[in-house]
């Protein structure tokens, strides 16, 4: 079930701040510093327990508080209090008992921080072979709050819990080997369809460095995966740091599907929650601007959350899909959503409307025109202001005719001739 909508209080940079979310997509921009990270981080803590909230976020002598509504039809919306741990003054049992049940409203959710963290890691063999289903990382919690888990909560445990600081490589090469064995011992292909899905989808995103899984290979150190890629055979932590990337949390994301559905033939059509920080990291543009369009087309049933600074995954996006943080004067943070699409809209648009940059160019040339400007409402200037003026001049009308305008007007005049049809070949130059 998607979320509808959090408020939260006394965390973070945030006083009190209040989310509506589009059932699909929402990508939350804005400057550093203005709440992004801990925006996600608080609905990781809600939505995707066992979670770790840093707890730098909490103030001293204050309380923090949410308030999570999953759907217009909920009559009460689910309250509770940060740190979420039972045995505290607010997490009485009861209380417990009914945040688990909110768990199993969300259903499959997954959070992956902003860092992936890429090893030299090689497996001794599948742990889990022999098994149906892979044991928990490490136990979580108090011996009172095992006592209350249910099959939801146990569930979750198995893929579900992670750091909001760090993704290490280690747990997902340990899981792809195990299921690979799983898929060759067993005769199951299942297992091995949800490493062939990952590589899928990523191969969608690289688009022109595809990615194959090869299999299992072994070294003096122990086993590792192999993929196939334009380089020939490589084991994942030789590939690039983007594509050690997309393959990381793509794995999480997946894998995490697979195990909380019991490996669904329909596994891409299931609903479930993507909380993914900094999604972009170590992206090439092409590759940015190809993320949310290519998990969308896979993932129907997916609502994503995600934060990032790049105007390559701002454009395309539907009216309310953007979240923008920003301080007010005060120094307040504060969010609004985008009204309008931005499906045609530039980088240099986005640049400026959404991310702060009236000037999108370098910062020497955006000072030259900055200050000729200054010079040209002045009243009485120095002789030297009046040479600085003329210099300014010559240097800022450099400035604006360098680079690929030319040649962005000649690409704009063949497109402008192709649509018309019949325009004859000399048209003149726009």
């Amino acid at each position: 079930m998607p979320v509808q909508s959090l408020c939260i209080s006394n965390i973070g940079p945030f006083d009190e701040i209040e989310f509506e979310f589009d059932p699909r997509v929402n990508v939350f921009i804005g400057p550093n510093n203005s709440g992004k990270s801990t925006a996600l981080w608080a609905l990781g803590d809600t939505t995707v327990y066992p979670f770790t909230l840093p707890r730098k976020l909490l103030r001293q002598n204050q309380e923090s508080y949410f308030e999570l509504r999953m759907s217009e039809t909920d009559s009460e919306p689910l309250h509770g209090q940060f740190p979420i741990t039972l045995g505290s003054e607010h997490w009485s049992p009861e209380n417990w008992q009914g945040f688990m049940a909110n768990l199993e409203k969300v259903g499959y959710s997954q959070f992956i921080p902003a860092l992936r963290h890429s090893t030299d890691f090689r497996s001794e063999g599948p742990r889990s072979a022999h098994r149906e289903e892979p044991e928990p990382r490490r136990q979580i919690g108090t011996k009172n709050q095992r006592d209350l888990e249910s099959a939801e909560f146990k569930k979750r445990k198995v893929w579900g819990a992670i750091d909001a600081h760090l993704i290490p490589d280690v747990a997902i090469m340990q899981k792809i080997i195990e299921l690979h064995f799983r898929s060759f011992l067993k005769d199951q292909p299942v297992f091995r369809n949800v490493i062939d899905k990952i590589c899928e989808v990523a191969s969608d995103i690289t688009r022109q460095f595809p990615i194959e899984f090869l299999g299992t290979d072994e070294d003096e150190y122990g086993f590792y995966p192999r993929f196939g890629t334009i380089d020939g055979p490589l084991p994942l932590n030789t590939l690039s740091q983007g594509t050690q990337s997309i393959i990381q949390w793509l794995a999480y994301l997946i894998i995490g599907y697979a195990e909380y559905f019991g490996y669904p033939e329909d596994l891409t059509e299931r609903p479930g929650v993507l909380i993914i920080d900094e999604i972009d990291a170590h992206l090439h543009p092409s590759w940015q601007r190809r993320l949310i369009p290519t998990l969308t087309r896979y993932f129907p049933n997916l609502q994503i959350f995600c934060s990032t600074h790049s105007p390559l995954m701002v454009a395309g996006l539907e009216a309310g899909q953007l979240q923008l943080l920003q301080r007010d004067e005060s120094g307040r943070v504060t969010v609004s959503r985008n009204k309008e699409g931005t499906v045609g809209w530039t980088a240099d648009e986005i640049l400026r409307h959404l991310l702060d940059i009236p000037d999108p160019t370098d910062i020497g040339a955006e000072e030259r025109l900055a200050r000729l400007q200054d010079l040209q409402l002045r009243q009485d200037l120095t002789a030297p202001e009046v040479a600085e003026l003329e210099e300014l001049r010559q240097t800022v009308n450099q400035d604006l005719v360098r680079g690929p305008m030319g040649g962005q007007l000649d690409h704009f005049a063949e497109v402008l001739r192709q649509v018309v049809g019949n325009t004859p070949a000399d048209t003149p130059d726009l």
